[in-house]
């Protein structure tokens, strides 16, 4: 720049001429002139005189803006440092902002919100697609549970759960228990037991002998008025949903327990055929005029002053007429029964008490009274095997025990035997068989494995009131319970102070089982959907392996445990799967927590009572 004339500038307070001031550090730079503008300057003089310097070809501030010139006098910038004005590009960058920009076209012929739309979709489609892929390569390197219709009619696979309505539950500290107070607990039922059917004994009428009157409740356990208007509506409709309007659960099935044969010597029947007139009364009840024949007779024979006739009675127990239901009048009166207490309780079935005590000659009457209803949803047992092998025969269902016998511990071959001598009964070719747990033995470690066992069998499991918490008196004695919340029966549970927590963690044990047992599709379908195989391993005596096989499918449900000793070494392969190779299969439950999720199993140690539920698909 040594060819530029340089003219310093006036200072502003001049009288002659007009120096620009210049702006300070940090203020806001032209975009044009890459310098800094600033207004607090002042006005610039219009005079000729004043803006020479920037108007002079010869000045290097020629075509300056005056305040850019006075920023460069101020800190003395060398134009050749390249701070210059590029007129040019601020000429061609004045043209372009000067073109009308091209407004987009969406194609197609949709509007501006169409074409939104669309690049939304599929977007969104483009998401749900690798969404999906996802989720079907995570599935298809996993085998899928199969799923089986449950068996139908309910009672070919049912939780059942069999209570003494005097003695199950009484919420105000009374002697005797409530109808009230079952009511609420079919909630409890339904949550801790899994319960799809009740039992109901002892609520009918009765003295401490027998029936009183068929079609009453007994004003023990409540008002006979307020029971039959308000308390068996409350308990039918609560019992259809166990745990309220709101929360889906199975409904429970009512059945009632009642000694069909017999009644109290004070039922009004009795005491009208006891009478000399000759009524429809007179042979209700089974009459001879001739003493007994020998002192057996005398067991079961008693004397009744009025007719001055002898009257068969319940073995030992004159105070319990046997019924004479030979009688056509009788049958007739047996079935009204049963069509109240369908209508009142909405019964689906019978339970016959005490059936020991029914004699040879009341069973074709009795099968002929309790097979004459055609529904295919009502069902009658007894409840004694023994008896119910005499009794019921060519019926639906059909009841078998099996027994913790007096031997500690439990040995394999004490089950098996029970279960092949069970499973070999020519009545499981035509009806649905209903297992309960008799415990014999002191000894309850075996108790809650052997119910799994029974759970676990095809058919319908029987449970004994406070049977979930190893309490063996659930029918003589008044049940105390236990609650986390007062208001809510979901949390309550039957105390047995014998037991940790007062039993809530034997009720938890169970509850756990027989949800992830529930969720074996396996073992919802009938006795006639598969076979059970009992397999004996003889490398390991103690050790008890039983399994469940679909009819159709290679699909299996085992059921190990290890009795006897502390632990145990098992070599599945062998003892176990004797017929499949080392093969995948689910952990649906475990007693120990030890094993989850699928797996193979090798030589494998199992603890004392360690019950696993494997799913082989």
């Amino acid at each position: 720049m040594a060819n530029y004339r340089y003219t310093p500038a006036r200072r502003v307070d001049d009288e002659d001429s007009y120096a620009p001031v210049q702006p300070a550090y940090g203020s806001t730079l032209s975009p044009e002139t890459n310098a800094y503008v600033d207004d607090s300057y002042g006005k610039a003089d219009d005079s000729a005189a004043s803006n020479a310097i920037f108007y002079d070809p010869a000045s290097p501030f020629f075509g300056m803006d005056p305040q850019l010139a006075g920023f460069v006098q101020k800190h003395n910038v060398v134009m050749g440092d390249g701070a210059v004005l590029n007129i040019t590009a601020m000429k061609e960058k004045a043209t372009m902002e000067g073109k009308p920009k091209k407004k987009f076209t969406p194609p197609l012929g949709l509007t501006p919100c169409q074409f939104t739309f669309m690049v939304i979709g599929i977007l969104l489609g483009i998401a749900i697609l690798i969404i999906a892929l996802v989720v079907g390569l995570v599935y298809g390197l996993r085998l899928v549970r199969p799923s089986y219709p449950h068996a139908t009619p309910w009672w070919r696979r049912a939780q059942m759960y069999q209570l003494t309505v005097a003695t199950w539950a009484n919420d105000f500290d009374g002697p005797v228990g409530r109808l009230e107070d079952v009511i609420p607990r079919m909630t409890y039922l339904s949550v801790q037991i899994g319960a799809t059917s009740a039992i109901l004994t002892d609520l009918l009428a009765s003295d401490s002998h027998g029936i009183t009157n068929w079609t009453a409740v007994s004003n023990q356990v409540a008002a006979p008025d307020e029971a039959m208007s308000q308390l068996i509506p409350r308990l039918v409709s609560q019992a259809k949903q166990p745990r309220g309007p709101v929360q889906k659960a199975n409904p429970i099935n009512l059945l009632l327990g009642m000694p069909f044969y017999a009644t109290s010597a004070k039922h009004s029947w009795f005491q009208q055929s006891k009478l000399s007139v000759v009524s429809k009364f007179t042979y209700y009840y089974i009459w001879q005029s001739t003493p007994p024949a020998s002192p057996q007779e005398h067991r079961y024979f008693a004397y009744d002053a009025v007719r001055m006739a002898y009257y068969r009675h319940v073995h030992g127990n004159p105070n319990v007429p046997l019924l004479n239901l030979t009688n056509p009048d009788v049958q007739t009166e047996m079935k009204k029964v049963i069509e109240f207490w369908r209508v009142k309780l909405n019964i689906m079935g019978v339970l016959i008490t005490n059936s020991t005590n029914v004699i040879p000659d009341m069973i074709p009457p009795l099968r002929s009274i309790l097979n004459g209803l055609t529904d295919e949803n009502f069902v009658w047992f007894a409840d004694n095997p023994a008896a119910d092998a005499k009794i019921n025969t060519g019926s639906k269902v059909c009841f078998f025990t099996l027994q913790i016998r007096r031997r500690v511990p439990t040995r394999t071959n004490d089950i098996t035997d029970q279960l092949k001598q069970a499973m070999e009964d020519p009545r499981l070719g035509t009806c649905s068989p209903i297992w309960r747990v008799d415990q014999l033995s002191e000894d309850n470690k075996d108790f809650l494995t052997i119910q799994e066992l029974a759970y676990f069998l095809p058919g319908s499991f029987l449970m004994m009131a406070g049977q979930e918490v190893d309490l063996s008196n659930g029918e003589t004695d008044l049940m105390a319970w236990s609650y986390k919340s007062y208001n809510d029966f979901s949390t309550y549970w039957p105390t047995n102070i014998m037991l940790p927590n007062n039993g809530m963690n034997r009720l938890q044990s169970w509850r756990a089982y027989w949800t992830a047992a529930s969720g074996v599709g396996l073992l919802s379908t009938a006795i006639d959907q598969g076979r059970v195989v009992i397999f004996p391993p003889s490398l390991t005596d103690n050790l008890l392996n039983i399994y469940r096989k679909h009819r159709e499918s290679n699909v299996r449900a085992y059921f190990v445990v290890s009795f006897q000793t502390l632990n145990t070494v098992v070599q599945f392969s062998s003892s176990v799967f004797f017929d499949v190779k080392t093969p995948q299969v689910e952990v649906a439950y475990d007693s120990k927590q030890v094993y989850h999720g699928r797996r193979q199993f090798g030589s494998t140690t199992l603890f004392n009572n360690q019950v696993l539920l494997l799913y082989y698909y």
